[in-house]
This record gives C-alpha cells, structure tokens and sequence, in this order.
C-alpha cells in the first residue's frame, strides 16, 4: 500500500491520503487527527482530538477499527487505549447474526454504524508513566472485510505524545570592559624587639621573610603588562598582654613594615595601605582545631563564649593550672604575630592580534573582555572557535559570571548539561542567569525546580523565561 502522510503542525493537523495509483489493498480510506491537545494534568496526561474519519466513513461490508497507541519509538513500552469502531451496514448485519463482538476489545470508545459520523471526538486521561515523557502517539487502522479477512492493517504516527517545549535559551551578554583585578599576597612573620615597633630587617630571621614580600613585589613590578593597584599590610598580634596595647602593636609594627617597603621600592604613599587587625584570635582557632593540646574543648569554650577579650585570655590562663597557656606561648603565639602583605595589580591591555596569540599561549593573562575582543574580531563567521574562545575565557576566569554565563549557555546549545552546570555553579547565582539555570534543570529532568527558576525570572523582568513558562504550559496545564 502506497500512503503519503502530510503533517500540518501549525494547526497539528496529520493525515493520510491515498496514492495517485491505489494497489488492491488500499481501500480509500481517509484518517486523520484535528485539535490536538494534549497536557499533563495532576499525574495524568490528558488527550483529546478529533478524528477524521473521511468522507467515506465505512464500506458496506467492512469494519474499521482505529486504535491510538502510545509507544517509545524502541517499541519497549506502549499501551493502546480504547478503540473507534466503525462497521459497514452488511457488515453489522452478519455480525449481529453470528454474535460476533469486536475481537481485540469488549470495551470500545465508541462503535458506530454506518456511513453516518465522520468526526469522533476522542477524549481520555492516562497515568503518566515516565516512559511516556518520550512516546509518541500512533493510530493503528484495521480493516476487516466480508469474510473476515484483513483488508487493511497500517500505523501512522501523529507525533510526540507530549508537546517539548520549544525552550529559549538567554542571548549572550555583552562583557563589559573591565580589567580584572588580580592579586599575590604571603604571610611574613617577623619578628620585632619585645613591646617595641622597631623592624630590624637583618635580625632575628627577618631576611629571610622580608624576602618573601620581596618575591611578591618584583614578580608584579618586572612584569611591563602589569600595573599595581594597591598594597595593603595587614598586621596581626598575638593575644597575651592588654587588648590595647596588642592594637597598638599590631599597627605599629604593620607601619613600620609599611615603612621598609615604602623606602626599598619608591612608591608612592598612597598605594599603600595598613589595616591593624589586632589580636589573632581566628588564627589561634585555626591552629587549635588542626592540633592536639590539653584541654582543647575547654580552650576552645571559652573563646567560642567569652566575647571581652581581656577576660577571654585570663580564662584560658586558668586552665589546667597553666599548663596549656603555656604550651600556646611557647608553640601556637609565634605563629600569630604576622603581617599579612597584599598586592593587587591589573593587566594593561593588548592588541586584539596579541591577545588572540595568548589565548592559546596564557588565556590566563588576559583580561575577559579581551576575550570577546578576539571573539568578535577573528572569529564572527566561525561560531566553532568563537564559543571556543568564549568558553576558555570562562576556564581562565572562574569567579567571572558573565564569563562563566555565557560558556554555559554554549554547553546548553550543544545539550552538554555537565558543562553548563559546571560553568553556573561559578556564576553569583544572579538574576540574570535565572533563565539559563531552569534551562539546565528543564534538560536534567527536573521540570519542577525549572518552573520555579522561571517564574522568579520572569517576575524579574526576563523575556526569555516569560516565553519558556508560556511554551512549558502547552505540555503542564497544572504550571
């Protein structure tokens, strides 16, 4: 049998027609589907159409039988819902004459005699089974002739049983031109005459810290691309003695170092900063929770409860008749009389042509708007290697949403849903990455939580998730 089948999709309207040159077994019979809805209500999918059966209904002799089957197309799950019934009149005569009834099922949707009724309103609920998310919708025909013998016996599919959203993902967003502060810092432990603020570079050890910094400072000032941006010294006190007096060293010795470095470079006073920290409680805690000392949980009591600082150290004094404060004097203080030095620093700009060379050589060094500057210079005509050099922008810049955003919409278009949630989770969680996150959970499966990431977006004013959540309603009457 020759059958060409024609799928109207605006109107979703599918239907069969007989070839120019009919073979013996084609019948001339018409089938076709209109209205086709089709949603998911409250776990079940409700389906409803109007099936078409043709001008002429049904021959005299014959008995149609149209089944709508829901199938995978591997044909490893399917159901077949209740049938359409259509029996010629000679046809229902003799049936009813040897009480025949209908072989395949006793419970028809609905059985018509005659060339009467052309349309058939056809409506059921099924329990949604998660097999069925991908199945299709297929009307097998039958045709029984006079004496009884298969005339006609023929599938078509109408389409996919649920309707897939046509999901819009977010256009890219411009990155602005932005140099990307970068920083290098180290922990410098010097040592300082007793209660005094005095930095002594060539005693007690000091060199060998100082040098520390001095690595810092040359590794970002010999490097011609690289502009500093400010230096901070933070300086820290070990908490025995008065809470003031602790201060009072604390940004002493921070100046003084301030000093050294201000004189040793030539730079200028207002690139540096000092920012007293004071007594070194969290780093005690640190180093307290990573080593084993007498009455630990006691120490660690106190400074979890005593807030007066003074107080919290004549607490932990106590303990154990001094042994443990002792052991801290000794082992643990030292540790925490520091400076904390800082630099931030930002690239200066290249040429497009010498930033498209680093791509491949130090993404790393490039600011992310250099990125985009070499995406839409070489590469506008070339969508491969301009999401290539978009995503390694994203790979060099972790912390950058936009950046990341973008690489992740990239995944989506190539359905790589492990990389699109990679690139999100570097992202702020933004408002403007909303649509592409329920974008993900929609692809992962997890059509709820993507409802809800697109009503918080298109409550914050995102086209793109107001059309996602309207298409998702013609498949979820519930949403």
């Amino acid at each position: 049998m020759n059958i060409i089948n024609k799928c109207l999709l605006g109107a979703v309207l599918l239907y069969i027609q007989p070839a120019t040159t009919m073979a013996d077994n084609n019948h001339g019979y018409f089938c076709g589907v209109n209205n086709e809805t089709i949603r998911l209500k409250v776990g079940q999918i409700a389906l409803s159409f109007t099936l078409d059966l043709g001008k002429q209904t049904v021959k005299s002799q014959h008995r149609r039988t149209i089944i709508p089957i829901i199938r995978t197309d591997d044909n490893s799950h399917s159901v077949e819902l209740a049938p359409v019934v259509v029996s010629g009149r000679t046809r229902a005569l003799k049936d009813r004459r040897s009480g025949n009834s209908y072989a395949p099922t006793d419970k028809p949707y609905i059985t018509l005699e005659g060339n009467k009724t052309r349309f058939v309103e056809y409506k059921a609920n099924i329990d949604r089974q998660p097999w069925m998310d991908k199945a299709r919708l297929i009307l097998r025909e039958e045709v029984v002739g006079c004496a009884c013998g298969g005339l006609l016996d023929n599938e078509q599919t109408v389409g996919d049983l649920l309707y897939a959203p046509q999901l819009a993902l977010s256009t890219e967003m411009k990155c602005p031109k932005e140099y990307d502060i970068r920083t290098k810092s180290c922990d410098a432990f010097l040592i300082y005459p007793v209660n005094k603020t005095i930095l002594l570079p060539n005693r007690y050890g000091n060199r060998q810290e100082l040098n520390k910094i001095d690595s810092v400072l040359t590794a970002v000032e010999n490097n011609p691309v690289y502009v500093i941006n400010r230096i901070d010294i933070a300086g820290y006190a070990s908490p025995e003695g008065t809470l003031n007096h602790n201060k009072w060293l604390a940004e002493g010795r921070a100046q003084a170092l301030k000093s050294y470095v201000s004189k040793r470079y030539s730079f200028a006073n207002s690139l540096l900063t000092v920012t007293p920290r004071g007594e070194n409680w969290d780093g005690l805690k640190e180093i307290l929770s990573k080593m084993e000392i007498p009455y630990k949980s006691s120490i660690m009591e106190v400074i979890k409860r005593e807030n007066d600082l003074d107080k919290r150290e004549e607490s932990i004094k106590s303990i154990g008749s001094g042994e443990p404060y002792r052991i801290l004097l000794t082992t643990v203080y030292p540790m925490l009389r520091k400076n904390i030095f800082r630099v931030e620093y930002y690239s200066r700009e290249r040429t497009p042509e010498e930033a498209r060379k680093m791509v491949e050589t130090h993404p790393e060094e490039l600011n992310v708007y250099e990125f985009y500057t070499v995406a839409d210079t070489f590469y506008g005509n070339d969508k491969a290697q301009r999401d290539r050099t978009l995503m390694v922008a994203a790979d060099s810049h972790p912390t950058h949403s936009i950046a990341n955003l973008n690489a992740a919409i990239i995944a989506l278009q190539r359905n790589d849903t492990a990389k699109a949630e990679k690139y999100l989770l570097h992202t702020a969680n933004e408002p403007f990455t909303w649509n592409t996150r329920a974008c993900l959970l929609w692809k992962e499966g997890k059509e709820e939580e993507a409802v809800v990431w697109w009503k918080k977006a298109a409550e914050a004013n995102d086209p793109k998730a107001a059309m996602n959540l309207e298409e998702v309603r013609k498949r979820n009457s519930d949403i």
